[in-house]
């Protein structure tokens, strides 16, 4: 039950944090940075986002089908789960190159993410064995 609750708060507050660092960027650190910072950090938030859509989009469908073998089917699962944590190792750096709220921001959704997808590591470890 407490990974349920993790997860959905997490799977909530990605994207508000991710919408709040937009916003902020836009309205006050966007014209403080030089454009290869502001370039970076904005990757770093749709590195986030993605990720978000795509783990989202798995949990919805595992919640419908208890059969889901995953996007690229059952003998590629594994595959499936790690290849986001290597888009998702570059995005904390990227939002680094960001400064003052937006970087906080971006950085806590960073950490809700890679919670939201530790829970579901934790699961199908859990669901295998």
């Amino acid at each position: 039950m407490t990974r349920l609750v993790i997860a959905a708060l997490t799977c909530i507050a990605t994207p508000i944090l991710i919408c709040f660092a937009y916003v902020s960027w836009t309205k006050a650190e966007r014209t403080k940075l030089t454009t290869w910072r502001n370039g970076v950090g904005l990757t770093a938030m749709f590195l986030i986002s993605v990720l978000w859509l795509i783990q989202t989009v798995r949990w919805l469908a595992m919640s419908v089908s208890a059969g889901f073998g995953g996007f690229l089917g059952p003998n590629f699962r594994d595959f499936e789960m790690l290849l986001p944590s290597w888009f998702a190792y570059p995005a904390l750096p990227f939002a680094l190159a960001l400064k003052g709220v937006p970087r906080l921001q971006t950085v806590a959704a960073w950490v809700s993410l890679a919670a939201f997808y530790g829970m579901f590591w934790y699961t199908q470890a859990a669901a295998s064995r």
